[in-house]
């Protein structure tokens, strides 16, 4: 799909489909007690008050990100849906380099 992404809330993003679903994108400390102490950056994906997926970076020899799919219940998005806006959000360099 389309997806629009725009700047919203302390570093967020809200993302917004043609058929008018969002998609609210808030930039997380990683909590786990080793990321906590590199510091490591999230952004958790909120769809109707659930937490729908993460984008986290993996702290390997090669830093590299990952996105988590988290909704067990069926919805009006999916995996493609959370892929697309994320690849929307490595496009803008402040968000990226947040992550990395």
């Amino acid at each position: 799909m389309n997806w629009q992404v725009k700047e919203w809330v302390c570093g967020g993003f809200q993302a917004i489909r043609p058929d008018g679903e969002k998609v609210f994108i808030y930039h997380r400390l990683a909590w786990e007690p080793a990321r906590y102490a590199e510091k490591a950056f999230a952004y958790e994906f909120r769809w109707h008050g659930l937490c729908a997926g993460r984008l986290s970076a993996e702290n390997t020899w090669r830093r590299s990100l990952k996105l988590v799919f988290m909704l067990d219940t069926s919805g009006a998005i999916n995996e493609q849906d959370l892929l697309d806006i994320s690849l929307k959000i490595a496009d803008r360099p402040v968000a990226f380099r947040a992550l990395l």
